[in-house]
């Protein structure tokens, strides 16, 4: 079976690597994009031109079958049509401390914000997510924000340039624009429903990149630490919470979405099947 053309929307610190990885040993290295590649070259290491950077044209990587990328939905979605697109969230709070711990454990050297989190607690790493604009940009409601406009986007808007209800309103309803969304609580079953859906087969082993299995997690933390993680990620909560109730809809459609391929080539009994086997997945 020919595998089919995706669109990734890789949200950091939600599992997105291991998928990244699955991609380039089924389509090739040469002919996947991911994480940084939809900047305009090699940005800057400093953490403000990092997160206000803007993207290369979508349709540069039209002829690429698997685009991915820590970019937003105002770029993805000009490159959505005639692919399968998918991204995956995670618990908001696990998703912030995995960043802090996943930054915290990289060469300071690379980038500013692995420097920042050598040099502050984590407490004191929230409280700049909440003051400073650049800090905020990576953990204030971060899975929102790129499910609402996010990185790369076309018309420079930034994170300040939205209010909070306007952010999760979109982001909500740019959830129904994917074929799929995944959750890192539920990644093999949701990784294998979307290697399927593009015509590859799972891996018998569990792949799993750029895990940190030894940080502190959330039933660790005193309630001071949890107070700040909660006004960090109240946008986050609410929409993991609302796509989290839409989850069997979401395989539904997949399944639907296949039917109808299935269905629409000539023949008879499948004509007759078509109208039958909707009104069941309706």
């Amino acid at each position: 079976m020919k595998i089919k053309p995706a669109l990734f929307l890789h949200i950091q610190k939600t599992a997105g690597t291991s998928i990244v990885d699955l991609a380039r040993l089924s389509y090739g290295s040469d002919n996947v994009v991911s994480h940084g590649d939809y900047l305009n070259g090699r940005t800057d290491d400093e953490l403000e031109k990092i997160v206000n950077a803007r993207g290369k044209a979508p349709s540069d990587f039209k002829d690429f079958p698997f685009v991915s990328g820590h970019f937003g939905f105002d770029f993805a979605r000009q490159i959505m049509d005639e692919r399968f697109s998918f991204t995956f969230l995670r618990n908001p709070i696990e998703r912030v401390l995995s960043y802090y711990y996943f930054c915290k454990s990289r060469d300071p050297k690379e980038f500013e914000i692995y420097a920042l989190t050598e040099q502050v607690s984590l407490d004191e790493f929230l409280q700049l997510g909440l003051k400073v604009p650049a800090v905020k940009a990576c953990i204030w409601n971060n899975q929102a924000w790129q499910l609402a406009h996010g990185y790369g986007n076309s018309d420079g808007r930034n994170i300040l340039c939205f209010e909070p209800e306007e952010i999760l309103e979109l982001a909500i309803r740019h959830l129904e624009d994917f074929s799929y969304i995944g959750f890192a609580e539920t990644f093999e079953d949701d990784r294998n429903t979307i290697l399927a859906a593009l015509g590859i087969v799972s891996p018998e082993d569990k792949i799993v990149s750029n895990a940190n299995p030894g940080r502190p997690t959330s039933k660790d933390l005193p309630r001071s630490t949890m107070n700040l993680l909660e006004e960090l990620t109240h946008l986050d909560r609410a929409l993991y919470k609302e796509a989290w109730s839409r989850r069997d809809s979401f395989l539904k459609r997949l399944i639907r979405r296949k039917l109808r391929i299935w269905l629409t080539k000539a023949n008879p009994l499948r004509t007759n099947l078509r109208a039958y086997a909707i009104a069941i997945l309706n």
